[in-house]
């Protein structure tokens, strides 16, 4: 379903590889939030995660960074291909996040960091039952996205022309979706824009588990900076 969105990053795959490296070093927020996303994997008995729309990789070697067997799957052959001789410690496909080309219950996590920008809203409640679907009882979602600002439409990007909008979702709206796939919210966070690391928008983030079975209550989380 996102096709075209795929096809415009495979125009600026190499441009934009350059351009992100290696973001979590200067963002130690974000980098607490994935271990403690991690804890909580392990906590519950899990070790395998899947990053969707990974990109060039950095979410998916952080993932292994911290300990997780880390599979990273992405619509643009270009990225999968860069994600693979950057971050050859995971593992990586090129697949289209809303078909997973995955059995149920392959997974005890999935990431999306960043993956939901091109997602209409109305299309949120099916992406996260896609996810749900490869997941494992208890199964955990980590979600990073752009916040509190209008849609941002490109006709140009890194020299090239291209057709992209990126939308920056609110939380309440991305929990409601959550919800209607079947997940409990866990756990939300917001960081303010950073200027100096040429961010445009506030950062949002979410922890949600998907449990078929209620049994018993999800672990504790471990303290995240604020």
């Amino acid at each position: 379903m996102l096709i075209l969105v795929y096809d415009q990053y495979e125009l600026i795959a190499t441009e934009y590889a350059a351009t992100f490296t290696d973001e979590f070093d200067v963002r130690p927020f974000d980098r607490r939030l994935m271990e403690s996303f991690a804890d909580l994997l392990r906590l519950s008995g899990g070790s395998d995660a899947l990053d969707v729309g990974c990109g060039p990789g950095q979410a998916t070697a952080e993932l292994a960074r911290c300990g997780l067997n880390a599979v990273g799957i992405d619509g643009s052959p270009t990225m999968v291909s860069i994600a693979r001789q950057r971050y050859p410690q995971a593992r990586y496909q090129v697949a289209d996040m809303f078909d997973l080309p995955y059995p149920p219950a392959s997974f005890a996590a999935v990431c999306a960091w960043y993956s939901i920008i091109h997602t209409s809203t109305e299309l949120l409640p099916s992406l996260f039952a896609e996810f749900g679907r490869v997941l494992t009882d208890p199964g955990w979602l980590l979600l990073g996205f752009q916040t509190d600002a209008p849609p941002s439409v490109y006709a140009e990007a890194f020299g090239h022309r291209v057709d992209m909008t990126f939308l920056r979702h609110d939380v309440p709206t991305v929990c409601d979706a959550l919800h209607t796939a079947g997940f409990t919210v866990y756990a939300t966070a917001r960081r303010e824009r950073q200027e100096h690391l040429n961010e445009l928008t506030a950062q949002a983030f979410v922890i949600a588990h998907r449990t078929v079975d209620q049994a018993g209550p999800p672990p504790r989380s471990p303290s995240i900076e604020h």
